[in-house]
């Protein structure tokens, strides 16, 4: 019975096509080194280059552009209004931030339109996957960033199980709290001893990570519960 041997048997692929990049650095050592890692193995090609955002902005060339990468800080308009400019004139394209700042600009950077973020000590295969993922369509993230989100979505998950651990009552004396009344006043409105609302006190200060009145209405206020 013939079998056919799929070891060996290859679909044949197209090689692709380099993608064309714009660079957006104001250090022009950065924006060579940026260029020729990029080029080095034929993957992408640089169509054009500036050094402010203004510039970019305002180059025909840009228009031609798969992928964007700018820089977060730039003269003039910073890389994150550059981000917006380039996304008002030009939807298609993929902005990838770069930044010397570890996460400090991503939210902004994303609001903005950016669709990855980079670490400007990434490496040539970094960077080269970066663009081939952004214009293929993905949102490329430094992998040294990886590790600062995971911590920053831990500590959101704790904050929000110590605050759905409050009861109702306790939820309520925070509130009071926060209208300035006194431990006496809490506690004939809730029909409390002072002892008992002064406990239920320590409760959510425990629950918060707060020591005080104040940090707790502070803290309650960040987290949106009043």
């Amino acid at each position: 019975m013939y079998q056919r041997d799929y070891s060996i048997v290859e679909s044949p692929q197209e090689p692709p096509l380099p993608v064309k990049v714009f660079l957006i650095e104001d250090h022009q050592v950065v924006r060579e080194g940026t260029r020729r890692l990029l080029e080095l193995d034929g993957q992408a090609t640089i169509i054009g280059e500036s050094s402010t955002g203004e510039d970019a902005i305002n180059d025909p060339a840009l228009g031609l552009a798969d992928v964007v990468m700018c820089d977060v800080m730039l003269p003039g308009i910073d890389g994150i209004e550059t981000t917006r400019g380039v996304m008002e004139k030009y939807p298609h394209i993929r902005v990838v931030m770069l930044s010397s700042f570890g996460d400090t600009h991503l939210g902004l950077a994303l609001e903005a339109g950016a669709v990855g973020y980079l670490l400007k000590r990434a490496s040539q295969e970094e960077l080269v996957r970066a663009v081939r993922d952004a214009a293929s369509g993905g949102s490329p993230l430094s992998p040294a960033l990886n590790a600062l989100l995971v911590d920053r979505y831990r500590q959101i998950q704790n904050q929000t199980s110590d605050s759905q651990s409050l009861t109702e009552r306790q939820a309520k004396v925070l509130r009071m709290v926060a209208g300035g009344e006194t431990t006496k006043a809490i506690a004939e409105n809730l029909f409390l001893s002072p002892a008992t609302v002064k406990r239920e006190l320590r409760h959510v200060f425990d629950a918060m990570g707060v020591s005080n009145r104040a940090h707790a209405v502070s803290e309650a206020q960040r987290r949106g519960l009043i």
